[in-house]
Formats: structure tokens, sequence, C-alpha cells
């Protein structure tokens, strides 16, 4: 009899156990500093209350998600509700114990201690692997640099996911392929991401370690086989992450003397679309420098010639990978317009040369521009000074004053009534013109104005203007977007000529 009720008190117990019950427990206890720890709560029974998690163990929870369950033993229903907790910790630490409600009863958690290891490189011979070289560690400000990040992993390997962080480092441009090479030999498949990185400082520096991250789906215990069927298993599986170091890399670099900037070998072109022109039309000149290295890093070029108005379009810049080699080809295109005749100065470019390892500096021939119908260069003679006039000159001069002396006086009067009638008469005239309401001529921009059948033909006759003039300046940047980029907006000619009748 006793044997009977003991029996019946352990199945009571179990039965205790199965329908009200919490736990906790972290999917990993030992982390690299910085990865993600999840810590879950379970509970059985219904309506569970969770505590109010925003930290752990002085770490902000950076994210909180539910889940829950239903799994049928023997006839009984059992119902699981599952609270996960992420956050990030760089030390080791104890997870306290916490409390939660279910069905009016209150548990406690045992606390979890996790440990933050030291990261180390992964090896070749992991079933995982990843890797980092360069192929040079000595360089210039500017010089590429090649990076190869490299990823192994063994045909039997299973692997669902794999996240590879990409490269990232501070004070270099870093250009790279957007899909890696895949190679394989023997049993091994190896993918290779390509990159090339520009040092934009000199220093040493430290190239951090890549991570690979793989996923490697697992089932969850569901609490018996009702559910077997492929469809409902996927509900059941979650991704277990594995975390794979690569080794650091160190790069020492140099300035390039005077401050330079750009690293290469590169050629430099000036060409304009015609040497003769009419007044206030344009000249379009092309600037374009072409070669291997930094190319990125090209200024734009500022050009300030006297009396002609320049308007230079923003560079643009296409890049590449040749045989491993990167460069490309930089292009501006300015605008020159003028009212006489102007010359195009030599343009400068200067660079480190990859090969001669010293500063070269590259130009351009002038440019002489010829402008028809403009302004004609009046040269003003020289007045002669006293003492330049010569005596016969000087004593012609004295007979003619001591002849007008001898002017008779009588006359002076009748001249004096002439002049004053006159200066009355002009006088009239000058008040009828001014005040007279007449048709006003038109103004020849505002002619041009209307002729313009788009928008090029109206950037061109505007830019004269957009130099010394912010309202006409900014209708030129609206008309020069809707030329050479994806612009689209409508310049009002009503306004445009209402503007420079305001300003007339």
């Amino acid at each position: 009899m006793n044997k009977i009720l003991g029996r019946i008190f352990i199945l009571v117990l179990l039965s205790t156990s199965l329908f009200a019950g919490v736990k906790a427990f972290v999917d990993k206890n030992a982390v690299y500093k910085g990865e993600m720890v999840r810590f879950t709560i379970s509970a059985e029974g219904k309506n569970p209350k969770f505590p109010t998690l925003t930290k752990i163990a002085g770490y902000n929870v950076q994210s909180v998600s539910e889940s829950s369950s239903t799994t049928i033993i023997n006839g009984n229903y059992k119902n699981t509700v599952s609270k996960t907790y992420y956050f990030t910790p760089n030390r080791s630490l104890d997870i306290p114990s916490y409390k939660v409600t279910v069905d009016g009863k209150e548990y406690a958690t045992d606390m979890i201690s996790v440990d933050v290891v030291k990261q180390i490189a992964s090896k070749k011979s992991d079933e995982f692997s990843i890797s980092m070289d360069m192929d040079k560690n000595d360089v210039y400000v500017g010089e590429p640099v090649k990076v190869d990040v490299k990823f192994r992993y063994k045909l039997s390997s299973k692997a669902d996911k794999i996240m590879i962080t990409p490269l990232n480092i501070s004070d270099f441009w870093i250009k790279g392929t957007k899909k890696p090479v895949k190679t394989m030999k023997n049993d091994e498949v190896t993918q290779t991401y390509h990159y090339i990185v520009f040092p934009q400082k000199q220093g040493d520096f430290e190239i951090k370690p890549i991570e690979a991250n793989v996923g490697v789906f697992s089932r969850r215990n569901s609490g018996g086989n009702l559910f077997r069927d492929p469809f409902f298993d996927s509900f059941n599986q979650t991704l277990e992450w594995k975390k794979y170091i690569s080794n650091k890399l160190h790069i020492h670099v140099k300035p390039l003397p005077n401050n330079l900037e750009v690293y290469g070998k590169f050629n430099i072109k000036a060409s304009v679309d015609k040497t003769t022109v009419k007044a206030n039309k344009p000249v379009n000149l092309t600037i374009s420098i072409n070669g291997i290295g930094n190319v990125d890093d090209i200024k734009k070029f500022v050009l300030d010639i006297d009396d002609v108005v320049v308007y230079s379009d923003e560079p643009k810049i296409k890049t590449g990978l040749k045989d491993g080699i990167y460069g490309g080809v930089f292009t501006q295109k300015v605008a020159l317009i003028a009212d006489k005749d102007f010359t195009i100065p030599s343009l400068k470019f200067s660079y480190f040369d990859k090969d001669l390892k010293k500063v070269v500096t590259k130009k351009t021939a002038p440019i002489e521009i010829k402008v028809k119908g403009g302004k004609v260069q009046v040269i003003t003679p020289k007045l002669d000074t006293k003492e330049n006039i010569s005596p016969k000159l000087d004593k012609a001069n004295s007979n003619l004053v001591a002849k007008s002396n001898s002017f008779n006086q009588k006359n002076i009067y009748l001249y004096l009534l002439v002049g004053f009638l006159l200066g009355i008469l002009a006088s009239v005239s000058f008040y009828k013109f001014k005040t007279k309401k007449t048709d006003k001529v038109e103004m020849p921009i505002i002619k041009k104005i209307k002729r313009a059948k788009n928008d090029k033909e109206l950037f061109e006759i505007l830019l004269p203007y957009g130099k010394s003039d912010k309202y006409i300046k900014k209708v030129l940047e609206q008309l020069e977007e809707n030329i050479y980029g994806k612009g689209e907006t409508k310049v009002n000619k009503k306004e445009l000529i209402q503007y420079f009748l305001d300003n007339e």
C-alpha cells in the first residue's frame, strides 16, 4: 500500500513539473568579445509573467523575441512559452537569477556564467577557415594595395548559411569585387574576395580581422514524433551560428612629397570644340586625365580667365580593373563665354609617378580662341605733355591766342544769346524724350529666351549671366541637371523674362 502511495506521489510531482516549471539557458557559454548572446527563459504553463529586462549584467538588451509551442505527452497537453533576450558582452559575466510567475506561482531561474574569450584566428586545418593577405605593406599615400580575403571549407562540410563581414579600414578608399571568385583544390573549396585599398593619410595602420559566421540548421525538440512531415519540420528549425576569425594585417603608409594625393601613371589632355566663336557664344573645353592609380582622388580644375565667364561641370570619373590593375578616366567639361579674343592657359597636373618614384608634372598647351563680332580693342593715344610740345607749335598757339583776344567785344553778347536759346531748346527736347511714353524696344536677351527651343539652347543663352547673378546661376543649375542628369524641373520662361525686365 505504501509503495502504491509512493508511486502516486512521484506521478503527481512529475505531472506538476510537466505543467508548471521554469528554466533558463544561453545559446553558448563561451563567446568572443563583441559576439551576441541569446539568453532564453522558458516557462511551462498558462499566461506566464516574464521579467522586463533592459539590461543583463550591465549590458543593454538589444532586442527581445517570444515564441510558444504545445506538445502532447501520453494524452496530456503541455504549453511552453519562451522569451529570448539578446545582448553583446565585452567581458565574462554571470547572468543573475530572475523571477517568473506561472499560474500564480513564482519561480526563480538559475544563475548562468558566460565566458568572453580572446579571438583566435582560424586555421587552414579547421573545417571552416578565413584568412587575409596583401601584396605589400610599405606604401605611399594613394598607392593601391591588393587585399585578398579567402574563405575555405571542405566539400563534406555542412553550412546552411555563410555570412562574411566586408573589409572596412578607416582612412582608406576601398574598392572590391561584388562576387567572390570560387576555386577548388582536392576536397577544399576557396572563395576569394578581391579588394584594392588606397591609403588616404600617412601612418601605421592595423587591418582588423574579418569574421565569417557559419549557420547550420538544428531541429528543435518537438516533444514527440507527431509532426515528422518536412513542412512542419521547417517550423522547428533554428540556425545555430559559429564564428571564425581571420588574421590581422599591418600596413605602413609614407607621405607623398609636396602634399600630393595622386599616385600612379597618368596623361592629361585639353581640347575644345572650336577655336573661333561668335561673341557671347560658348566654347566647350574638355579636360581629360587617364591612367592607372587612384584616379578617384583627382581634384576638380578651377579656371579663372579675365573677362571670360567660366562654367564648369562636376568631373565624371570612370574606373575599373584591368589585369588586376586599378585605373580609369577623369573627365571635366567647361563652358567659356567671352566677347573678345582670349587664351585658355596651360593646365598643370602633378602626381607621384609609380615607376620613377618622383613627382611628375604634365601640362597642356595654351589654346587661343578668336571671338567674332565682339569688342574692338581701342588703343588710347598718348597725350603729349607740355615738355613735348615743339617750339613752332607753341609759337603758333601764341599767335592764335593773340587773335582771339582781339575778338570783337560786341559779338560776345550775340553768341551768349544764341547759346542761351540753344540751351533752352535742348532742355525741352530732353524732357520730352524722357517723359514721352513710347513702346519699349524688346531686350535682345528676352528675344533669345523666347526663341529657345530646349533646355540646352536656354542654358547657352543664360550662361554669360551666371557668373555675377545668383538667380541665373540657380536656373543654370536646374538646366544642367535636366540636360546632363535626371532632372525634370521645367524652367518658367515667363518668370525668367520678368526677372530681366525688373532688373533692366
